[in-house]
């Protein structure tokens, strides 16, 4: 084994029975999640597997055995992680592995979800690789990974910064807020670029939803407050336009009906710029509703399913 597995197992090891503690009870931790669970509802079919990859301590295979999703599987390469997974969602099936080498046959999942498991990699592309191996033709994979670039961080924000930086630190203090140290991880373990984020996910996917989230709240993930924490979320939607902590991906093999519209407008481009293309006038003007029909019948299909009549 690779020493920077060994190392990822120990961390893990030594974390697990407080990980939950540190990075998921916090009302902003909380509704981060959930921003990411409503994403995996959104895509993720309900009556056929869905794979979470590195799953750890199971708060999205919760969350998904609490929605009603029947068959989840969470795969970690640590076994004292998946062993808080199983208290919290006995259902779940647990499997210790590691990313890059999936124990599922080719294109046997129809959805795989891959929360914040990229970045602790050296070479995160093998996990891509293996996830596109095992997922199915029209399967989905949702993704969310840290950003480096926060627009926090930037040089224009300075002031700015330094402001909710400050108030970062007022509100802990009055909440006597006291940092657990957590022991050393590997040496790769980072935060991406959106540039890094981009060529990863498009080097193996057509990528159907791309976002950059919480450019604010990012702050205050140890706020004990519900009520301030609420105020600090809704900040979030003031820096909508600016560079997040978070980056949230979704892809496919085959693209997604959320390109069709901006991939029909850039064929009307090419044909435009290349007379010699002999494709009907008609044909595009017909093809135009028929993607919008396609699009009526999968919010048809979704409203029967929100309504507890499974369509798929």
């Amino acid at each position: 084994m690779e020493p920077w597995k060994e190392a990822e197992i120990a961390f893990e090891h030594t974390m697990a029975g407080s990980y939950d503690f540190h990075y998921y009870t916090s009302p902003v931790s909380k509704a981060h999640l959930h921003e990411f669970m409503t994403l995996v509802h959104r895509y993720a079919l309900k009556d056929q597997v869905v794979l979470d990859v590195g799953g750890g301590t199971g708060p999205v295979a919760q969350e998904l055995v609490e929605k009603g999703y029947k068959q989840v599987v969470t795969v970690d390469i640590s076994l004292a992680m998946l062993q808080e997974a199983k208290k919290k969602a006995p259902a779940v099936t647990a499997i210790v592995c590691d990313g890059e080498h999936l124990p599922f046959k080719e294109e046997s999942i129809s959805t795989v979800v891959c929360s914040s498991v990229l970045h602790h990699m050296p070479a995160p592309e093998g996990v891509l690789q293996d996830i596109r191996r095992v997922l199915a033709p029209h399967g989905m994979l949702i993704a969310q990974e840290p950003g480096q670039d926060q627009c926090m961080s930037q040089p224009q924000f300075r002031e700015a910064s330094g402001l909710s930086m400050g108030f970062m630190h007022y509100l802990y203090r009055i909440e006597h807020f006291k940092p657990i140290p957590e022991p050393p991880i590997h040496e790769y373990h980072r935060a991406f670029t959106r540039d890094e984020v981009v060529r990863l996910f498009t080097s193996q996917f057509s990528v159907v939803h791309f976002r950059s989230r919480f450019a604010f709240s990012s702050l205050f993930t140890k706020l004990k407050n519900p009520v301030i924490a609420s105020a600090v979320l809704a900040m979030d939607q003031l820096l909508a336009r600016n560079e997040g902590a978070v980056f949230h991906v979704v892809c496919g093999k085959e693209g997604g009906h959320r390109n069709l519209l901006k991939n029909y407008f850039r064929v009307l481009d090419q044909l435009k710029a290349g007379p010699s293309q002999s494709v009907s006038p008609l044909f595009m003007v017909a093809l135009l509703p028929l993607i919008a029909l396609g699009r009526c019948y999968e919010l048809y299909q979704r409203i029967r399913s929100k309504l507890g009549r499974v369509v798929y």
